[in-house]
């Protein structure tokens, strides 16, 4: 199971590292400062969603009041999703995703970081976020500048998959 759990980690890491070139995209077209708002409403709209949704299906949301019901997280979800729309207008619609990374880490470090241990979680993820910003960088994803992917940079890359092994040791 620790294999599995490894595997979400460095999947995390890959949403991240995808995250990280949209907000560096969106950075260069507006600014870091709204490329940073854009992110969180997409964050608080999704976490607003998935609670709602929780409230529904009858699973407490362990929030005091006004956070213990569905109809309140709809209520945020819809005005961020109506604020998130308002700020990507005049950019690829694409980059209202970008809270989806945040969300995929905290969400990930709750879950997965007392199962397999803050290190190897922090490990995993960064893992996956190095792989994904070498590919990301060699083709220029985002518009951003093409960085080939050389011997050196893939051996950087291994080196930080071999740590990833060596944190986790003799485990399952």
């Amino acid at each position: 199971m620790q294999l599995f759990y490894i595997g979400m980690a460095v999947a995390i890491g890959a949403g991240a590292g995808a995250q990280i070139a949209m907000l560096g995209a969106v950075g260069r077209q507006k600014g870091s400062l709204e490329a940073t708002w854009i992110t969180v409403l997409g964050t608080i709209a999704a976490a607003a969603l998935i609670l709602a949704v929780r409230a529904l299906r009858g699973d407490d949301t362990l929030l005091p009041s006004p956070f213990d019901r569905a109809s309140r997280f709809f209520a945020v979800a819809a005005l961020t999703t109506v604020a998130l729309a308002f700020s990507v207008r005049d950019i690829d619609p694409y980059y209202a995703v970008m809270g989806l990374g945040v969300l995929g880490v905290v969400l990930g470090a709750g879950f997965l970081g007392p199962r397999i241990g803050v290190a190897l979680f922090i490990g995993a993820m960064i893992a996956g976020q190095l792989t994904t910003g070498l590919v990301l960088d060699h083709i220029g994803a985002f518009g951003a500048q093409v960085e080939r992917a050389t011997l050196l940079r893939t051996g950087g890359g291994a080196a930080l998959i071999v740590g990833v092994a060596l944190v986790r040791g003799g485990g399952e």
